[in-house]
C-alpha cells in the first residue's frame, strides 16, 4: 500500500496479535484513500485527519522554509513516478506548474493565504511526504487499542517500534548503504521510537545517461542535487520524521543537520555523495549506532 511494502510484527504472538494486524492494515489503507494525491479548490475541503496531515507538513515547510512543500503535487504528477514509466517533464509544463506551488498558499501563518482562494488557481496536494509516517503512527495505535503490548510498524522504511521484543530487548534497526541498498551503512538500537527514510536510491530512472530521483527540489522542480544520498531520521511520530527526513534531503548536509539538530527530540544520519556518514549530537549518545 502507498507504493510500498508495509508489514507488522506484533506480540504476544497469537489470535489476537493476528487479529490486530488486520485492523492495523485497515487503518493504513483508509488513510491512503484520505491522502491520495488531490486538488484543493477551498479551504472548506482541508477538514478532520486531512488537515491535521496537512498540519504537520506544514509545521515542517515554516522551519525548513519549504525544502518540504505539500503543494509539489502536480509538479510530482508531471515526473510519473507513481507510473509504470517515469520520465523527464517537458520544461514548459514544468515551469507553469511550479508556479502555482507554494506551501505559504495554505498555511494559516501566513495572512490571507488559506481565504479566500477567489480566482487564484487551485493546488495540488500531495501528502505522500508526510501521509505514509501519519499511516503508520496510526497502525501503532490500532495495535495498541486492540491489545498489542509491542510491535513493530514499516512502510517501506518508514517504522514505528512499541514496547519491546519478548525478553525485553530493544529493537535493531538498519540503516541502508546508499551505494549498496541491500547492505547496511550501520544499525540503530530504539525502544519507542519512528523512523523515516528518505533517498535518491528508492525510486529513480536513467535518461540520457542521467539518473532522476523522485526527492524533488520545491524550488526548481527537479530532482534535489543536495550533496546527500540518504537521510534517517528518528522522531517522537513517524508523520514527523517522514517529512523531516524529506526536507533534510533536500537542505543538504549542513543546513539538514542543523534543521534536525533544532527539533527538540529529533536526531538523524545523513550520508553525504562520497560515503560520509554524518549525525546529530544524539546519536551515539541517547540513540546507540553501531556503524558497519
Amino acid at each position: 500500500m502507498m507504493g510500498t511494502l508495509a508489514d507488522v510484527v506484533a506480540y504476544p504472538e497469537g489470535e489476537t496479535a493476528r487479529q490486530a494486524s488486520v485492523g492495523a492494515f485497515g487503518r493504513m489503507d483508509e488513510v491512503e484513500g484520505l491522502a491520495h494525491r488531490q486538488r484543493v479548490d477551498a479551504p472548506a475541503s482541508l477538514k478532520g485527519e486531512l488537515a491535521a496531515i496537512l498540519g504537520t507538513g506544514l509545521e515542517v515547510s515554516r522551519a525548513s522554509s519549504g525544502a518540504f512543500d505539500p503543494t509539489l503535487g502536480e509538479v510530482i504528477a508531471l515526473w510519473g513516478f507513481d507510473s509504470e514509466k517515469p520520465h523527464l517533464p517537458e520544461p514548459d509544463d514544468l515551469s507553469d506548474a511550479l508556479g502555482r506551488v507554494g506551501y505559504r498558499r495554505l498555511d494559516p501563518a501566513v495572512p490571507g493565504s488559506v481565504s479566500p482562494f477567489g480566482n487564484s488557481p487551485p493546488i495540488w496536494l500531495d501528502l505522500g511526504g508526510v501521509a505514509k509516517g501519519y499511516a503508520v503512527d496510526e497502525a501503532v495505535e490500532s495495535l495498541r487499542g486492540r491489545g498489542v503490548s509491542g510491535g513493530i510498524v514499516n512502510a517501506g522504511g518508514d517504522l514505528r517500534t512499541f514496547g519491546s521484543k519478548p525478553g525485553g530487548k530493544p529493537w535493531k534497526i538498519g540503516v541502508q548503504d546508499p551505494d549498496h541498498p541491500q547492505e547496511l551503512a550501520g544499525v540503530l538500537t530504539l525502544r519507542e521510537a519512528a523512523v523515516a527514510t528518505s533517498g535518491d536510491y528508492q525510486r529513480y530512472f536513467e535518461e540520457g545517461g542521467v539518473r532522476y530521483h523522485h526527492i524533488l527540489d520545491p524550488a526548481t522542480g527537479y530532482p534535489a542535487r543536495s550533496g546527500l544520498r540518504g537521510t534517517t531520521v528518528i522522531a517522537p511520530d513517524c508523520a514527523l520524521a517522514d517529512a523531516l527526513a524529506t526536507a533534510a534531503f533536500v537542505l543538504g548536509p549542513v543546513k539538514g543537520l542543523k534543521l534536525l539538530e533544532e527539533w527538540d527530540g529529533v536526531e538523524g544520519v545523513l550520508i553525504t555523495d562520497g560515503g560520509e556518514i554524518l549525525t546529530t549530537s544524539g546519536i551515539g549518545k541517547s540513540i546507540p549506532f553501531e556503524k558497519r
